[in-house]
């Protein structure tokens, strides 16, 4: 069995090899292949993986290449990462709609419509070649923006053998999982929305439903969350609050739209920014760490749950062993009030067949309505990307809930068009 990172040398992917590697049997005899164009880093991490599999005392080659055809050529599995710009790119992305008195986020609004723009294109690329080369492979996206990427991929290739996921769905079930002391995959979430757009309205510990506890404990949080800064949980148990469903964290940028505004604004670096100084130093322990005999990670790119996420998908399916996820694909009825042929975010049985989605029940009309302008916004910009139509890109910002009217739309949409021109040929 061959398993393919492509953004390999992304510095998430030790901690997704360390999560593969903790079902090694399944994949015994196989080869793990990274795929980068970022030859330095991807050699670390390669020499890294090779020790993380010593350690492991898993029988699997690692391999690496430049060339994305290599990689791909006869996978199984293959998992993607790319980022393209970068860095530098992303911090873009954020800073520019922020000097226009707009939000800046990596995904959503007007900075995750930019990256879309430059995603988009490779990803339809790679699916392409994957239908080619390894026709029988399941592509298990990461590439932000994920539910953009999801909804250009299923609309150019409709049978297309993939899933998108986010790690956030996978993140609020370890947070409550901790809350009530037991392990979070015990957790399971009935989510409706799309990707950094959604509401789980019921929480289930080994299938009894746990809401109405939860509820409590919100109650009681929610009067001290709102003296403290809006990050992710404090943002969470908020909405929790004044809702009676667990939002995805992310909703806290449409509902608080002005106090986060302010927030971005006051951080002096975009979160981009930090991570650009954080980056070089958390390859320096890759790289020190992979010289030892039997490495050990002791930092970390991300939250256990990215990496557990994507593992147990890849495993669930090498292994035939049905497993509940919150996933993006076609929706097909499973969220009502979104269009049954465009991409959407629910939970799903998957096994070594694919998926079967779970139908979710319907969400009251003030938060259906949000998402669903939400989704109306991205579906217009994903087809500014892969038409490369300048004005369903600037029609799509002004629809967008974080977007502006269209003379300040036209301006921010033209910066961040000329920003990312390298990136962006089919806006020629």
């Amino acid at each position: 069995m061959k398993l393919t990172i492509i953004g390999g040398a992304s510095a998430y992917t030790p901690d997704i090899i360390e999560g593969l590697l903790r079902e090694h049997a399944l994949f015994a005899g196989g080869e793990l292949c990274l795929h980068d164009i970022d030859d330095i880093h991807l050699r670390v991490i390669e020499r890294l993986a090779r020790g993380l599999v010593r350690t492991a005392g898993a029988d699997l080659r690692v391999t690496a290449t430049r060339d994305r055809a290599e990689a791909i050529s006869g996978a199984r599995f293959i998992l993607t990462q790319p980022r393209v710009g970068g860095l530098k790119h992303r911090a873009l992305d954020e800073r520019i709609p922020l000097k226009h008195g707009l939000i800046g986020q990596e995904t959503l609004g007007l900075g995750g419509f930019a990256f879309a723009w430059r995603t988009i294109p490779l990803m339809l690329e790679i699916v392409e070649e994957v239908r080619r080369l390894a026709p029988e492979a399941w592509i298990i996206n990461y590439a932000n923006p994920a539910g953009m990427v999801t909804e250009a991929v299923l609309r150019r290739f409709p049978d297309a053998r993939f899933i998108g996921l986010c790690d956030m769905p996978t993140g609020l079930q370890w947070g409550i999982g901790r809350l009530l002391r037991v392990d979070f995959h015990r957790i399971a979430l009935d989510y409706a929305g799309i990707n950094h757009g959604g509401w789980v309205s019921r929480v289930l510990l080994d299938d009894r439903d746990v809401t109405v506890r939860l509820r409590r404990w919100a109650a009681l949080l929610g009067p001290v969350a709102r003296l403290l800064p809006l990050r992710e949980e404090t943002g969470t148990v908020r909405l929790f609050r004044e809702h009676g469903m667990v939002p995805d964290p992310y909703l806290r940028y449409y509902y608080y739209k002005d106090q986060m505004l302010r927030q971005l604004l006051s951080a002096g670096r975009t979160r981009a920014e930090v991570l650009m100084e954080r980056l070089p130093r958390l390859y320096e322990h890759y790289a020190a760490v992979a010289l030892e005999e039997r490495p050990v990670l002791k930092e970390h790119r991300g939250h256990q749950s990215h990496a557990d996420l994507a593992s147990q998908v890849i495993a669930a399916m090498a292994a035939g062993r049905p497993t509940r996820f919150v996933i993006q694909q076609r929706n097909g009825g499973a969220v009502r009030h979104l269009p049954p042929d465009e991409a959407a975010q629910f939970p799903a049985v998957v096994d070594g067949a694919g998926f079967r989605p779970i139908p979710q029940p319907a969400l009251p009309r003030e938060e259906a309505e949000l998402i669903a302008h939400i989704k109306a916004s991205e579906t217009l910009n994903v087809r500014a990307a892969m038409e490369g139509d300048r004005s369903l890109a600037v029609q799509a910002a002004e629809l967008n809930p974080l977007g502006a009217p269209r003379p300040l739309a036209v301006r921010v949409i033209d910066e961040l068009l000329a920003a990312h021109r390298p990136y962006l040929p089919q806006f020629a």
